[in-house]
């Protein structure tokens, strides 16, 4: 379980030491696969330890609509229709304030209602595509009948707690470069997600509602990994290095379960403007969601991550405010 604030301000995110990166790194060393390619660009100086510049502009895509499995009921009510469109309302008004695009998608897993805006969208993944990775990685070792190896499993660990490119760069080859990516997705039924050709994943392209799929197959029943992959995902994502837990988790109470994912980087195809994403679960008392943030055209990282948190804490909120029913105490 992740313990975080509602809300951490950028000077909270902090930088390994240098002490620490000598660590990290001896033990990259010991664990490199034999034969992998970097497909990765180099990384530039700047907070986000998983930045990749070069990304390709988007392509013509035909939208393709939000609309996952119902989820399980748990408890709960769903937005009225009036509730709904004053969220709506409240979404499009900070889509007008703010100068980044963004796409949201939200399943309440309680009642299995869902909230979205432009989860069509396609957005650059940044680093928030080594979720897939791993659970793509899960998937082709349960195909082949095996278990990951101990250095599999010490890789995916550093990808997803703290976001390493170089190990990132191994496990890409390792699930079959784009080739094996493509599969995968067919997999997990996205609609929306493609790799980038040039085998950069970094570049990849991703919709809020894809990553809502995504995070199905890893905490919901009838996916297509084993319960014991699935458990060993969720236990990654919900141990993330602490100064990479913000996004999705800004609604969340201190004794909230939280599992997530984040990406971040500025990009030179867009003017130097950044790309934030995050993706994760949230589970507590009244309450459990998978949310999906997608954001991309931010003036610099700070901004990036207060619209993500902004947006997200907004939905989630409007989701927890109580029913007509529940404020006459029938």
């Amino acid at each position: 379980m992740i313990s975080v604030p509602r809300r951490r301000p950028p000077a909270e995110i902090r930088t390994w030491s240098a002490l620490t990166t000598a660590v990290v790194l001896t033990v990259l060393m010991a664990f490199a696969l034999p034969g992998a390619t970097s497909v990765a660009e180099s990384v530039p100086p700047g907070p986000d330890p998983a930045l990749v510049r070069a990304l390709l502009s988007e392509d013509a895509l035909p939208l393709v609509p939000f609309a996952p499995r119902t989820g399980p009921a748990t408890g709960g009510r769903g937005l009225t229709p009036d509730q709904r469109q004053e969220l709506t309302d409240r979404i499009e008004a900070l889509a007008e304030e703010h100068d980044a695009d963004f796409g949201v998608a939200v399943q309440d897993l309680r009642t299995g209602t869902t909230f979205s805006h432009d989860a069509h969208r396609r957005f650059p993944t940044a680093s928030v595509v080594k979720l897939t990775i791993l659970t793509m990685l899960l998937l082709r070792a349960e195909e082949e009948g095996r278990d990951l190896t101990g250095t599999e499993r010490a890789q995916a660990a550093m990808m997803i707690r703290y976001s390493d490119n170089e190990v990132t760069n191994g496990l890409y080859s390792r699930i079959g470069f784009t080739d094996g990516f493509v599969h995968g997705a067919e997999t997990l039924g996205f609609t929306g997600t493609d790799p980038d050709p040039r085998g950069v994943w970094g570049a990849t392209r991703t919709t809020a509602a894809d990553q809502v799929r995504l995070l199905r197959a890893l905490y919901c029943d009838g996916g297509p990994l084993s319960e014991e992959d699935r458990a060993y995902a969720r236990g990654l994502m919900e141990s993330v290095a602490a100064e990479q837990a913000w996004g999705v988790s800004a609604g969340a109470d201190p004794e909230d379960t939280v599992g997530l994912k984040n990406g971040w980087t500025p990009r030179e195809s867009n003017a130097g403007l950044w790309n934030v994403n995050s993706v994760g679960y949230v589970a507590g008392s009244g309450h459990e969601y998978l949310i999906a943030v997608l954001t991309d055209g931010s003036s610099d990282y700070a901004a990036g991550v207060s619209l993500v948190e902004e947006l997200a804490s907004t939905v989630t909120e409007a989701l927890e405010a109580p029913r007509p029913a529940e404020e006459s105490g029938r």
